[in-house]
């Protein structure tokens, strides 16, 4: 699978070795999820893995731990760059 970087605002975490991420999926709804530090790409991306393409959106799968979502999930195409 093709890894990706992700547009999101990039938060502090709880615990060091962490940042709290924050996306609009292709709906326009928010995600949040904790994410190492090491998934973050530059300061205002995060790396994902794309999984599948289709009509101007993605799914991809997040790194991390994701709260009221799955780790699959669709964003728009337009908000991934080349990681």
């Amino acid at each position: 699978m093709t890894r990706k970087a992700l547009k999101a605002r990039i938060e502090e975490g709880l615990f060091p070795g962490e940042v709290l991420v924050r996306i609009r999926d292709a709906q326009d709804r928010d995600i949040s999820f904790f994410a190492p530090i090491g998934a973050v790409s530059g300061r205002e991306a995060v790396t994902v893995r794309l999984v599948a393409s289709n009509d101007g959106q993605c799914f991809i799968e997040l790194p991390g731990e994701v709260y009221g979502a799955g780790r699959v999930v669709a964003v728009r195409e337009a908000d991934l760059t080349a990681a």
